[in-house]
């Protein structure tokens, strides 16, 4: 079984993080388009949905069906033993032992000519090291063509666990067929919130977001602010507010974003802008912005992404220098991904040049040992931990170096100069180590750099332009360590379509793609069918004894694409957790790329 634990440790890369109290789907009932809510996992040579004909009970099961190519599928859930508090916490008293907690996890299961291979049940617990145990032993194992039999797994859960791991494998030719799937812990069945809702709207539904909604007239920045009035409201005494965008290629999310910049700026005292785009080549816009050094459209090409090099975010650019120019504030142009190290390595080497040249031997040896890594990564080149982790110690020794010598530094320096320097040193950590940490580290650190923009301009209210998903309280994601550092002194704020037009990668080629209209169960279809074109939502004020607004506080799905075209609506979230603030556009265009 050495393949199926390969496979089943690969598939946990995908899984979605969940809140504390999970929709699991154990019967398999809640389905839209053929595929079960809430499970994750896959397989390229496989078939893999819910059947109406074939069940256990209900009215579906979860069917994984083998069509050809390699052997190897499997679906999943995630139980999170910390966050449901079924993990003991708490310190060790004295001669005492930390409880051990049981877990069983039990289904039905049929199949149907599966000649090479087999089909199963499988659990498996992780530590914070990694995983501890993986169940998916010969009795809960079967092939050939059997009827529904009940199968069972139980585990005891060591005290270090974090998380277990559970679902379905088929790892052969032929079909199997999954249902009925129990979870209980410790004698007792999980507790499971009830199924999100998956028809269509409600009377409820629709009179709580016409209601509730406050209509825009347009998404194209200079049109005014009479129709913006309401978000005053929204965004409070927060300093910090994070604009996303449900794709990297919409036309109108990128205008809207602008508009809100200026109504924050010009309205509500709001002085640096922020984007998810590496941050010294985002502060080089900013010597634009603030002194009008530079080619603006030079500039934008020089923060390297597709997605932000175009007619959009340049028009806003453009704007800012306008806004500083008229007296009304000054408004700065920062940035906070650390994704390339070229540039700050440069701006490193500067300062190291000008104020420690003594340093200048170790601090080139370091970068040297960086640089390849980091290239490596960009190009998707494989490399070993050893290697990357070398390149990170001999940068964490800059980092360390630097930040020790702060105060001698300053007797030659301004503040502002110095710790631009130590943290352009951090930007080329972080771009090193993303070849170890992925994204996951990506977004701690992006969160990191926008702390470090609140504390080099204290008291200032900040507006970030990223993803839907980076802006999100999701488990993870940016947003939610900007969340438990800030509190309600963070706003997230996130942007969905019904349909239309955006950019983004398909098959090598960026261009203009067709998204997929949304349909029941997600949230774009019902905010369709308020026939409102555009709105915003401040979904803070769901409650749950609100027949039009508690389907908000339960698991939904809406649509997150990236740089890559697809579907987009594989994700099932909690959205009022993700999110304070929705913005919604029926129709949407592609946004306007300029060339490199």
């Amino acid at each position: 079984m050495n393949h199926c634990s390969v496979v089943l440790g690969s598939l946990l890369l995908s899984l979605i993080a969940v809140a504390q109290e999970p929709y699991f789907n154990l019967d398999f009932e809640t389905a839209t388009r053929g595929q079960p809510w809430s499970w994750s996992g896959g397989g390229a040579s496989y078939q893999i949905g819910v059947d109406t004909a074939v069940k256990y009970s209900g009215a579906e099961s979860l069917r994984i069906r083998y069509i050809s190519g390699q052997f190897g599928s499997s679906m999943a859930q995630l139980l999170p033993l910390t966050a449901l508090r079924i993990h003991q916490q708490r310190p060790r008293p004295p001669g005492k032992t930390v409880r051990t907690h049981h877990v069983r996890f039990s289904g039905y299961m049929k199949t149907d000519a599966i000649t090479q291979g087999n089909a199963g049940l499988w659990l498996r617990v992780d530590g914070a090291a990694g995983p501890i145990s993986l169940d998916n032993a010969p009795s809960g194992i079967v092939n050939g063509t059997t009827d529904w039999q009940p199968f069972t797994i139980d585990r005891d859960i060591d005290p270090a666990a974090a998380d277990v791991i559970f679902g379905a494998f088929q790892f052969g030719n032929g079909t199997a067929w999954f249902d009925n799937f129990a979870l209980a812990v410790d004698g007792a069945p999980y507790p499971q919130p009830p199924p999100p809702y998956v028809g269509e709207p409600t009377t409820a539904q629709l009179d709580w977001v016409s209601k509730s909604a406050n209509p825009i007239s347009t998404p194209n920045p200079g049109s005014g602010f009479d129709d913006l009035a309401p978000v005053a409201g929204m965004v409070g005494d927060a300093h910090i507010v994070g604009l996303g965008e449900g794709t990297h290629g919409t036309s109108e999310f990128f205008r809207m974003k602008h508009r809100l910049l200026e109504y924050l700026a010009t309205q509500m005292g709001f002085t640096v802008f922020a984007i998810e785009a590496n941050m010294p080549e985002a502060y080089a816009v900013n010597n634009y912005v603030l002194n009008g050094a530079g080619d603006p459209k030079q500039l934008l090409k020089g923060m390297y992404f597709w997605t932000w090099n175009t007619q959009e975010v340049l028009d806003m650019i453009l704007w800012m220098r306008q806004f500083n120019l008229s007296g009304q504030g000054r408004l700065q142009f920062t940035g906070f991904d650390m994704q390339y190290g070229a540039v700050a390595a440069v701006n490193v080497r500067s300062f190291v040049t000008r104020a420690d040249p003594a340093y200048l031997p170790a601090l080139s040896q370091a970068l040297a040992l960086a640089a390849p890594v980091q290239t490596n990564y960009q190009r998707g080149v494989s490399q070993s931990a050893g290697t990357i982790q070398a390149a990170v110690d001999a940068v964490d020794a800059v980092v360390e170096y630097l930040t020790q010598h702060r105060s001698d530094y300053l007797a030659g320096f301004s503040a502002a100069d110095v710790d631009w320097a130590i943290q352009n040193a951090r930007i080329v950590r972080q771009a090193t180590y993303i070849a170890l940490g992925g994204s996951a580290y990506r977004d701690q650190s992006m969160a990191a750099n926008i702390d470090w923009i609140a504390q080099q301009n204290p008291g200032a209210r900040i507006v970030l332009w990223a993803h839907d998903y980076h802006i999100s309280r999701t488990a993870g994601a940016m947003g939610s360590y900007l969340g438990a550092a800030y509190g309600n002194d963070y706003l997230s704020v996130g942007q969905i379509f019904h349909a239309g037009i955006y950019n983004a990668f398909n098959n090598g080629i960026l261009g203009p793609n067709v998204a997929t209209t949304s349909f029941p169960g997600t949230v774009e279809y019902v905010l369709h069918f308020t026939g409102m074109p555009m709105f915003i939502l401040d979904v803070r004020h769901a409650s749950r004894g609100d027949a039009g607004s508690s389907w908000l506080l339960g698991e939904t799905q809406y649509r997150t694409v990236g740089a890559v075209a697809y579907d987009g609506f594989g994700f099932t979230s909690q959205l009022t957790k993700d999110y304070d603030v929705l913005i919604y556009f029926d129709q949407t265009s592609a946004s306007h790329l300029l060339p490199f």
